[in-house]
């Protein structure tokens, strides 16, 4: 079987118009299979041809790739083919903004003038004891 198609790299999976491709017999099906186009120089978002097999790994229908090579832009451009990568490129994981520092809050003031028509509190006089004149303490 060959299929040409718009190459997705998200996360270490390849897809060709939304179809996960693997390579047989290995370890990590998927992530092979990426590294093995990446080994072609094919990135993402390359129009490009593969060979190979349908098959399913578990319940996911896969594309066993043999060979894969770059394919004439002309052959990705049906408008088809552009929306399904824009919304595969849209559940894309979303890089969490950098956390925000919280806000402090100012110390408050003293007021330094009283209210009008609040009683104020005076300092009061210490009081003193007076000693008698003469008199020494011991």
């Amino acid at each position: 079987m060959t299929k040409t198609g718009r190459l997705t790299i998200v996360t270490e999976e390849s897809r060709l118009d939304g179809t996960l491709l693997a390579r047989k017999g290995a370890p990590d099906p998927l992530g092979a299979a990426t590294s093995f186009l990446r080994s072609l120089g094919l990135r993402d978002g390359d129009c490009i041809t593969v060979t190979g097999e349908n098959g399913t790994i578990g319940s996911v229908s896969v594309i066993f790739i043999d060979g894969a090579s770059k394919a004439d832009e002309s052959l990705c451009v049906g408008a088809p083919a552009a929306a399904e990568v824009m919304a595969l490129r849209s559940a894309a994981p979303i890089k969490a903004s950098p956390k925000r520092k919280p806000k402090t809050k100012a110390a408050k003031k003293k007021k330094t003038t009283p209210k009008p028509g609040k009683a104020t509190k005076t300092a009061r006089p210490k009081k003193t004891v007076r000693r008698q004149k003469g008199k020494k303490r011991k």
